[in-house]
């Protein structure tokens, strides 16, 4: 599979193209936010990347949703921008969900770690006694290290809620949790899972490097690809799904499926 992901992302006729597009993207939410770190007086200009930003997120939805049942997928075009958009705020949206209890507990505990405040103190102020004190910070502990094994949970199961979001079109199948565990506890989820770390642990370090001579957008966008077709793979083997759709028309509808697996013999 590492080998098959590292080939889709410019497979013909529109993988080159659509990498120039969504590395162009990505330049263009990079800038923003560049010019926005600069100091809090330019922090609203960082607004202007999140259009180009949702376009991306909508277009690796996308390539979930066309490489889902294929054994010779080929990328998407970036047509039928409406649809990449309300794609990527679904995206995004399910996200969010998954990752939020862990970060409503996580959160203030990392913010008081960074800021220097430490609970005791704050239990000493509000006035504890020592026992109660101690009874906090150790079910504080607990929470904390729930909420650890929750987020690793969430961070590995997620691409599966949305690859089942992809291939139903329902924002509600993101949290059909027996389908989305039925998916999540398969050795073909798990390897494709593993396949998509390894290429971010090899590329995604690369291209930030290489972002100050502007290749690096392009090969970040290459990557990212990559690792949803590991998603889209692993999820439709894992779960027996058929193809669900090749690229969206003007009304952002998918088109009826031309076969989607090549023969040996090459025919279809």
């Amino acid at each position: 599979m590492f080998r098959d992901a590292l080939d889709y992302p410019t497979r013909p006729p529109a993988g080159s193209r659509s990498v120039l597009v969504g590395g162009a993207l990505l330049l263009f939410v990079g800038i923003p936010v560049t010019i926005a770190g600069i100091g809090l007086e330019y922090t609203p200009v960082a607004l202007v990347a999140v259009l180009p930003w949702l376009l991306v997120r909508g277009y690796y939805v996308r390539v979930v949703r066309t490489t889902i049942g294929r054994e010779y997928p080929t990328p998407p075009r970036f047509g039928g921008v409406g649809s990449l958009f309300v794609d990527g705020i679904r995206a995004v949206g399910i996200a969010v969900l998954y990752l939020l209890p862990a970060v409503v507990v996580l959160g203030p505990l990392v913010l008081a770690r960074t800021t220097g405040f430490e609970l005791p103190t704050l239990f000493a102020r509000i006035g504890l006694p020592t026992a109660l004190s101690n009874a906090a910070l150790s079910v504080t502990g607990l929470l904390a290290l729930f909420a650890l094994l929750y987020l690793i949970g969430a961070l590995y199961a997620l691409p599966v809620a949305v690859a089942n979001f992809a291939y139903t079109d329902r924002f509600a199948a993101a949290f059909e949790l027996r389908t989305v565990l039925a998916g999540a506890l398969t050795e073909d989820y798990a390897v494709a899972w593993v396949v998509s770390v390894l290429i971010q642990v090899l590329l995604i370090p690369v291209s930030y490097l290489l972002r100050a001579v502007l290749v690096g957008f392009f090969l970040h966008f290459f990557a990212a690809v990559a690792v949803r077709y590991c998603y889209g793979q692993g999820v439709g083997a894992a779960l027996g799904w058929e193809p669900v759709g090749t690229t969206p028309d003007e009304g952002g509808r998918f088109d009826d499926l031309a076969p989607a697996v090549r023969r040996v013999d090459g025919s279809s």
